[in-house]
């Protein structure tokens, strides 16, 4: 699927963030929807272990989709810093070719080596029973590989990111994301076979990696006659080799409490963990569709408009944490009823504290994905980097030592502490950039610590009339106070889009 073979496009007119992000939220939401109807069905009718080898399979992908070497983040900056007049080492049809071909080469040799030990993984380290085995371990060589079109899709998508085309990204990540959870549901009254689902699954992602690569090539910025060349690597490399350390660490850091659950505990533990943790998780689309926005748009304001670094940094902040700290607080007070929703009665004790602690990390995780995005737009990716390697081993070992002595509920308590010191640490980091007023981080603050005092006062309180209360009384002071976050004219321009176009 080359990328090397479009026109010059003209740059695009520069969409509002307020527009660009509701139309990424509305589209990123139709997951969530699916997967609160989904995993019940999912949970009743493959069990917990079939489930739990489903959702080791969604932390794959997952994980996959962010072993680029950061070079879709760093293409993403290249291309809007070309756009924004910025030279570069080389053209950047030419960048954009031998990126792809990298990657694809990367995901293939990582898909080989994942299908080689699958065998083994399914076997000695999980212990799948026996009547599962078989269709287990051609699951997981399915998955393995479908790594390629993964790692082949994130260059073109981020072209077209780059390019501000995200109504084209957004609706063709819709049916992926959504068949996460749709395919094996809608495949349930044929067979509830493990490889067919992934077989499918591969499909679909092999669809929108064709996809990605060929409306790209209608926008990608080039010199007529660039081709993919291995003497442009070492540019590229240049460009995300500290994107490269988040890029890997951070996804290890996110996916290894459920690899190690199915390792210390067993892998019908990994559902009980894993039904709270796709519920709640799925708030990430809110980051995810803000920062989609902010990441192009900030790299491009690095250079010749510096001044809008500020109000974009803070227009972000509000509006990642207006809608998604009042829902974790919510998630604190009714956990027990929406784990009954989502995934059945079995869903109660640990893992409605899972829930309660995962929301408090979420909140948290939320705010940091925009720091992160602002400073590796602005060509600050080494103190991130640094910041996930210094987490890492820590991390780790906390994470099994927690799971190791409280199983279900160590891992969610883990991940939320280092999530928490990663926040704190990448606010400060940010203000050496686009500096924030104290009273506004003070709020946000208070935002996350109100959001742990629901996790408290859920776990405390026996429900009944006080829960209705207590949300509303939480919603009724957050709300405000997070709308009473300093912003100037600048910013309520930038989030409205009535300054001027790129």
């Amino acid at each position: 699927m080359p990328l090397d073979a479009a026109p010059v496009a003209t740059v695009p007119a520069r969409p509002s963030l307020l527009r660009s992000g509701a139309f990424s939220l509305v589209t990123s939401a139709a997951p969530l929807v699916v997967a609160l109807v989904a995993l019940p069905v999912l949970t009743r009718r493959l069990g917990t272990e079939r489930l739990g080898l489903l959702a080791l399979a969604w932390a794959w992908l997952g994980y996959a989709a962010l072993l680029d070497f950061g070079l879709g983040r760093a293409l993403t900056r290249m291309v809007a810093s070309s756009d924004a007049g910025e030279r570069l080492e080389a053209p950047i049809g030419a960048l954009v070719g031998t990126a792809h071909w990298l990657l694809t080469g990367v995901g293939t040799v990582v898909g080989i080596i994942g299908a080689l030990v699958a065998p083994w993984y399914i076997q000695s380290v999980l212990r799948v029973s026996a009547d599962l085995r078989g269709d287990a371990v051609l699951s997981a060589i399915i998955f393995a590989l479908t790594v390629p079109a993964v790692t082949g899709a994130s260059v073109p998508r981020a072209v077209l990111e780059a390019r501000q085309q995200f109504r084209i990204v957004n609706l063709i990540r819709l049916p992926v994301s959504v068949g996460t959870f749709a395919v094996p549901v809608l495949l349930l009254p044929f067979t509830a076979s493990l490889s067919i689902i992934a077989a499918t699954i591969a499909v679909l992602r092999g669809w929108a990696w064709w996809r990605y690569a060929t409306l790209a090539r209608r926008d990608m910025p080039r010199v007529a006659g660039d081709r993919a060349d291995r003497a442009h690597l070492p540019a590229l490399l240049r460009a995300g080799a500290w994107m490269t350390v988040s890029n890997v660490l951070s996804p290890i850091m996110t996916v290894a409490d459920r690899f190690l659950i199915g390792s210390l505990v067993s892998v019908s533990a990994v559902a009980l963990y894993a039904v709270p943790w796709e519920a709640v998780t799925k708030l990430w689309i809110v980051p995810g569709a803000v920062t989609m926005v902010l990441f192009p748009a900030a790299s491009r304001a690095t250079g010749a408009r510096a001044g809008e670094l500020v109000p974009l940094y803070g227009a972000s902040l509000r509006l990642v944490a207006l809608l998604v700290l009042p829902a974790c607080a919510l998630g604190c007070i009714f956990a027990s009823s929406l784990l009954r929703i989502a995934g059945g009665a079995q869903y109660t004790g640990a893992s409605v504290t899972v829930l309660r602690l995962l929301c408090v990390g979420v909140a948290a995780n939320s705010l940091a994905a925009v720091p992160f995005s602002l400073l590796q737009a602005s060509g600050r990716a080494r103190w991130t980097a640094s910041l996930h390697a210094i987490e890492v081993l820590p991390f780790v070992l906390l994470l099994w030592l927690a799971v190791q002595r409280w199983g279900i509920v160590g891992a969610a308590a883990a991940w939320t502490i280092r999530v928490l010191i990663d926040t704190t640490v990448m606010m400060w980091r940010a203000q050496s950039v686009a500096p924030m007023p104290a009273a506004s981080l003070w709020l946000l603050a208070m935002g996350v610590t109100s959001v742990a005092g629901c996790a408290w006062l859920g776990e405390t309180l026996a429900g009944g009339i006080q829960a209705p209360l207590i949300a509303a009384t939480v919603i009724a002071l957050l709300v405000p106070c997070l709308l009473w976050m300093q912003q100037d004219d600048a910013e309520r321009t930038f989030i409205r889009g009535v300054g001027g176009r790129s």
